[in-house]
């Protein structure tokens, strides 16, 4: 009796856990029995080596959007993951494992807390907040500026959690002829601040174009003129 008292007892502790994780995913209950199968069957990366950290960032942040895709659980989501690293990156799991004492529970967040901390250490993302920092539009078009803008925004998430932030270190970066162009607007989110952007860049390159077309016809013209003058 009393071992079905305990029993019974872990069954409630268990449902009011996968409860609590339920209402952390948006109230979506988690699906503690997604098998290794469905796992693969979404065909998750693989991570064999990180050239960049940003390769480590991708590879967390689509794993983790397979996991809510399943809704699996912390204890599967740190279970299933390992099998996804190999190589280099395989190698150093399986050291690093062994620190860990028998028993020793492994959830989601420790173990993306382990790979971030050997694959981006603190000096590198430090540098990376530099390169955000001074990161300029220069020669860049506003899609180039922008793809290299949210690359390193994700090391520097103190400069853009709100959208006013966002908007803020985006324009700082601006060249100063879009800058000049765009005017002191004003952008309730910062996707109607890119919008803006991306039409005044249209506009400045068919008035470059236009004037162009310009020069060439009166250089032309200039050309007719003389010919038959002499």
């Amino acid at each position: 009796m009393e071992q079905m008292q305990r029993n019974m007892e872990e069954a409630l502790r268990n449902i009011a856990d996968n409860t609590r994780r339920g209402d952390n995913q948006g109230g979506r209950e988690v699906n503690q029995y997604s098998s290794f199968k469905d796992f693969v069957d979404t065909k998750p990366p693989v991570l064999k080596e990180a050239l960049e950290p940003l390769e480590v960032d991708e590879w967390i942040n689509t794993m983790e959007q397979k996991f809510r895709l399943l809704r699996m659980t912390e204890e599967l989501k740190a279970e299933y993951a390992p099998h996804q690293l190999q190589g280099p990156a395989g190698i150093w799991w399986s050291h690093h494992r062994t620190t860990y004492l028998e028993g020793t529970p492994i959830t989601w967040n420790r173990f993306t807390t382990t790979i971030r901390g050997n694959y981006i250490p603190l000096g590198v993302v430090e540098m990376k907040v530099g390169e955000f920092m001074k990161l300029s539009q220069g020669t860049k078009s506003v899609n180039e500026y922008l793809h290299a803008f949210n690359n390193l925004a994700r090391y520097a998430l103190e400069f853009v959690n709100t959208e006013a932030k966002k908007i803020a270190s985006f324009q700082r970066g601006l060249g100063p002829k879009m800058l000049k162009t765009m005017g002191a607007g004003t952008w309730a989110t910062f996707n109607a601040n890119i919008s803006d952007c991306l039409t005044q860049e249209n506009n400045n390159n068919n008035y470059s174009a236009s004037k162009s077309c310009n020069r060439g016809f009166e250089a032309g013209s200039l050309f007719t003129d003389l010919k038959y003058q002499i």
